[in-house]
């Protein structure tokens, strides 16, 4: 890295492709340009991009947009990008799993007093070390709990990239080595037998996944198509924390408990996502408790015939977790959804978005907490999209368990509408 920006330095480098790495602690005041290849996930994320060039006279931000929803709506509200505010951080200091983690590092570094260390560790202090003595992790001593193992070091079985302690080791075959990990629920729709896995830039084919031993197989793969899971979703409501009525329904907040189990995969050619064939697959039923978002829309969706209420729903549910990055730093990736003409408990359509993460990391309570935002932003999705049924630039997920069946871009828009009507 450092090599790279004294050759950009000195000139010898005159452009330079790469990932976000350099997006932040890089200061080279002679870059005249900055192009950004797709957006990048969140506004303030582009906006250190563009500001790496420029910083010393006159520079050029380009934006070469994609056909993902966001790079769609952004082509169309260009003004966004420097308007808008930025993305909220996200910080959730209420997943159980994340502060269990916390705890065991703060007290490799000393003593954790309950008492004195509530202000800063949070009132569930001593619930948590009294958990982790009974586990077997730490010890109380006179009122102080510290590791039961002194030498330990806690961090570093800590990841930075998942909340969840439980993993998947993904291991190339070939080579005999550990290439990545899986989030355990997310593995039966990542690295199913026949998946094909990309990692770090490169497709790898699932040759067999070991749930008992927690290993996925994989090998290089240069075949021009790729893999998407067809599962069935539940959510149940297991408590209800915040609710307020708002555009026409009853919005509500709270942790839900997530069942899914895949199905099948669809192969599908690349370019043209052409459908190659349906492969059945024999796996459990797995399922996390999480946080959740959900409304009901029972009198704004009694005026829609049964045929369009399910596709009408399921686009709109589609359409809010495209656009939900936009209030919350996150991914897509990071975003659930559920939708249904009658839900178990509330009887009535119900649309569901809950965070993709065990326990819940806070994004679907910016959601909550931004409802009427997060409407408006995915009904200009779908109204100024020029397609007529809908297309990955608004209503089609990559990422949807039913294979984006059934969708239906016109009744979504006219709930979406009916709910800002409401609200008016």
């Amino acid at each position: 890295r450092r090599e790279l920006e004294q050759k950009l330095v000195s000139g010898e480098l005159l452009a330079v492709v790469t990932t976000d790495a350099l997006e932040l602690g890089i200061d080279i005041g002679q870059l005249d340009a900055a192009l950004c290849i797709t957006f990048p996930g969140t506004v303030a994320s582009l906006r250190q991009m563009w500001g790496r060039a420029g910083r010393r006279g006159r520079g050029l931000a380009v934006y070469v947009a994609g056909d993902d929803a966001l790079d769609q709506f952004f082509c169309r509200h260009p003004d966004e990008f420097l308007d808008r505010p930025v993305e909220s951080a996200i910080l959730e200091y209420e997943n159980e799993q994340i502060h269990l983690s916390h705890l065991t590092c703060a007290a490799h570094e000393g003593p954790i007093n309950p008492d004195q260390d509530a202000v800063t560790l949070g009132p569930r202090v001593r619930a948590h070390c009294e958990a982790l003595v009974a586990a077997g992790v730490m010890v109380e001593r006179r009122g102080a709990f510290t590791l039961r193992a002194p030498e330990d070091f806690p961090a570093a079985r800590v990841s930075l990239r998942s909340a969840s302690p439980d993993s998947v080791s993904v291991i190339d075959v070939k080579q005999g080595e550990l290439i990545g990990t899986v989030e355990a629920a997310r593995a039966c729709s990542t690295v199913h037998d026949g998946a094909v896995y990309l990692h770090m830039g490169r497709s790898y084919s699932v040759s067999a996944l070991d749930l008992d031993r927690r290993e996925a197989l994989v090998e290089p793969f240069n075949g021009d198509w790729f893999t998407q899971p067809k599962q069935e979703t539940d959510t149940w409501i297991e408590q209800l924390q915040d609710s307020r009525q708002t555009l026409g329904v009853k919005l509500s907040f709270g942790r839900v408990v997530v069942s899914e189990q895949v199905l099948a995969y669809q192969r599908k050619r690349q370019p043209g996502n052409e459908v190659i064939d349906i492969n059945a697959l024999a796996l459990p039923r797995t399922s996390f408790t999480t946080q959740a978002l959900w409304f009901e829309l029972d009198e704004l969706a009694s005026g829609l015939p049964l045929d369009v209420l399910l596709g009408a729903l399921h686009a709109a549910e589609h359409a809010q977790i495209a656009v939900l990055p936009l209030l919350a730093m996150c991914d897509r990736w990071d975003i659930g959804g559920l939708s249904t003409n009658a839900h178990s408990q509330t009887g009535v359509p119900t649309i569901f978005i809950y965070d993709g993460h065990p326990g819940g990391v806070g994004i679907t309570r910016q959601g909550f907490l931004r409802f009427e935002q997060l409407v408006d932003d995915a009904r200009r999705l779908i109204a100024e999209c020029p397609c007529a049924e809908g297309c990955p630039s608004c209503v089609q997920s990559p990422k949807c368990g039913n294979l984006n069946e059934p969708l239906h871009k016109a009744g979504a828009l006219e709930l979406l509408n009916l709910m800002q009507a409401a609200g008016s």
